[in-house]
């Protein structure tokens, strides 16, 4: 398991906790300790003390892929499973992964469904991916994510032959993987919830949402250039200035795809308070009031015209 981690102390210890306590055993838990300066190696270092399964890399901060090649670098296992700093991965989730991964031995990654929480755990909705290689890559060359980065086991020798992660791709780099490794051998998603996955302001999908979009396109772009495919244009970004305003709006998006409305009009509502003098606010707002036929009619629509 890898598990990239900079100034992470905050939820670092409820995820690796969730790690050491897996029904699946055999396995190592490799925290790569990206330049924190807050209490991340303190609290790895304490877990590696109680269980011999843990072990700590320190490295200067370079950012999310440099950590993650050290990592695949240092790993002894046939798989590596990948989780963040602040999320809680399923007790069985490594076992019904591995099961899977053995079971379906042209497969050379598998991620899983994800349950969105936010900072206080509090649940945001499911999000559900398809789970087919065909389907699984029909999506990549649209230029969506269709596996979750922090949910995905795949063969190490695999990972390996196709060069890991390429920085110069943040922060999209999973996208980037996910084309490489689906060239060498089939792709699947488990259809279960196997992951919390804690949105919260700091996290990089909030952040930086605008260079997550752009690169997604851009990698896009190139894979459908090589099959003789049409460019895809990229759609406007609706995001906000302010952190607070971000955070909701990721927040509200992601409960009203899940089909949790209270949830989604009660963050839209916190999107307005925090940026009251941005029409993307209102917008989100509208989008969370809009009954759920006219809402997919419309989504439908704009996706036929891109």
């Amino acid at each position: 398991m890898l598990l990239p981690a900079w100034n992470g102390e905050t939820f670092l210890a409820e995820a690796m906790e969730s790690i050491v306590r897996q029904t699946f055993r055999s396995f190592e838990l490799i925290v790569i300790d990206d330049g924190s300066t807050d209490g991340t190696a303190a609290i790895a270092e304490d877990f590696a003390a109680r269980d011999e399964r843990v072990r700590l890399i320190r490295r200067p901060h370079e950012g999310l892929s440099p950590a993650l090649n050290a990592g695949i670098k240092a790993a002894r296992g046939e798989y590596l499973a990948r989780m963040d700093a602040d999320d809680i991965s399923a007790p069985d989730r490594l076992q019904k992964q591995v099961a899977f991964l053995d079971a379906h031995p042209d497969c050379v990654a598998a991620g899983a469904w994800i349950e969105v929480i936010d900072e206080t755990r509090r649940k945001i909705g499911v999000k559900t991916f398809v789970t087919t290689h065909d389907e699984i890559f029909s999506a990549l060359l649209r230029g969506i994510s269709p596996m979750a980065h922090p949910t995905v086991v795949a063969r190490a020798d695999a990972i390996r032959a196709a060069g890991g992660y390429d920085a110069s791709r943040y922060p999209s780099e999973d996208l980037d993987l996910w084309f490489r490794l689906g060239e060498t051998g089939r792709l699947a998603n488990l259809g279960e919830v196997l992951l919390q996955h804690r949105r919260h302001k700091a996290a990089i999908g909030v952040r930086d949402r605008e260079k997550m979009k752009a690169m997604a396109l851009a990698i896009c772009n190139e894979a459908r250039s090589k099959r003789g495919l049409r460019q895809r244009r990229g759609t406007p970004i609706l995001t906000g200035t302010n952190a607070d305003a971000r955070y909701h709006f990721e927040c509200a998006r992601t409960a009203l795809i899940a089909g949790s409305r209270l949830t989604a009009i009660r963050h839209a509502l916190a999107t307005l308070a925090a940026e009251p003098a941005r029409l993307y606010s209102y917008a989100t707002l509208l989008a969370c009031l809009v009954p759920a036929p006219l809402l997919r009619s419309l989504l439908v629509l704009r996706a036929r015209l891109r």
